[in-house]
């Protein structure tokens, strides 16, 4: 029956739901909680509090469904390699992270998870489950390297041997017992161009990013002013970086692959500050809208917009 199952929901998940990579794993606790416990204690997390707080939930996925026993994980691919780059004098660009020039992909994913858990209580009457995407306390992408989707590149992406790291991930945790598949393993190499390009050195080490330092944290989750340190290394990055993904073998290599559900909203690709200058509060909402750029308050627009038009151009690979 779980053999069964367990094809049925991968069929499911591919055909019906549209995910481009599914695979399955225990919900044991996590080995990556070491290293968890480790950065929140070195404040490699910043001002991002819920990574403290969260991070027993985060380790035991038992503790996020009660009783849990396997977690379906999948990913949608928004590689789109011929999207449209920014251009423009220096100074003129403001550059959104290519994941977030497109559909909000909890949109896209969530509800898919939901219909996912669907099938699983049609089979199992009586079964538990929870969707999860980003925002709920799971070590996603060790989960997904555990289900066989990728590994855990030393830039801290998910990388697909077919698709490369541009993935947005997924889960359904439940307390039915289902055979897992086989983790994927390394094969990075000796690679680290990911870790040399990164222009604020926000990489301690292989898989060790100080997110104190890192351009997606600062224009997005930091809260404050952005460091002054930072500033330099800013360049025209408005929301989020591409820079380390941008540079992975995996990705030049990978076919264009976007998912449908994942429509890209072509003018994110092409912002230039002089428009966005123009924009008020509610003009910046319905610039965000239905994207991952609401996550972004007008404050932290209009700081993040009056940073980068005093730093420095940087030669962005987005």
């Amino acid at each position: 029956m779980s053999a069964t199952l367990a094809t049925d929901i991968k069929s499911f998940a591919i055909r019906e739901l549209g995910f481009d990579l599914v695979g399955i794993t225990t919900a044991e606790p996590l080995p990556g909680a070491e290293h968890l416990s480790r950065w929140v204690a070195g404040r490699a997390h910043g001002d991002m509090a819920y990574m403290a707080s969260t991070s027993a939930v985060r380790a035991d996925p038992r503790l996020f469904v009660a009783g849990a026993r396997s977690v379906i994980c999948v990913a949608m691919s928004y590689h789109e390699p011929n999207e449209p780059r920014e251009s423009g004098p220096v100074g003129t660009r403001a550059v959104v992270a290519r994941y977030a020039r497109r559909r909000d992909y909890h949109k896209a994913i969530r509800p898919r998870l939901v219909r996912l858990g669907r099938l699983v209580s049609d089979r199992v009457p009586g079964a538990s489950w929870r969707p999860a995407v980003d925002t709920a306390p799971l070590l996603e992408k060790e989960l997904a390297q555990r289900a066989g989707l990728g590994w855990i590149g030393k830039n801290t992406c998910l990388i697909n041997r077919r698709l490369g790291s541009e993935l947005l991930l997924g889960e359904l945790v439940t307390d039915v017992a289902l055979p897992p598949d086989e983790p994927e393993t390394d094969h990075c190499g000796t690679c680290r161009a990911c870790l040399d390009v990164c222009p604020t050195r926000a990489f301690d080490g292989p898989g060790c990013l100080d997110a104190r330092r890192c351009i997606s944290y600062a224009t997005i989750e930091h809260r404050g002013e952005l460091p002054k340190a930072l500033l330099p290394s800013l360049g025209a990055h408005l929301f989020g970086c591409d820079i380390c993904q941008a540079v992975c073998p995996w990705n030049g290599r990978a076919p264009r692959s976007c998912n449908p559900a994942l429509a890209t909203r072509q003018q994110l690709g092409c912002l230039t500050r002089e428009a966005l200058e123009g924009l008020d509060d509610a003009g910046w909402a319905a610039l965000a809208a239905g994207t991952p750029l609401r996550r972004l308050d007008f404050r932290r627009f209009r700081r993040n917009l009056a940073a980068i038009a005093v730093a420095p151009d940087q030669a962005e690979e987005s």
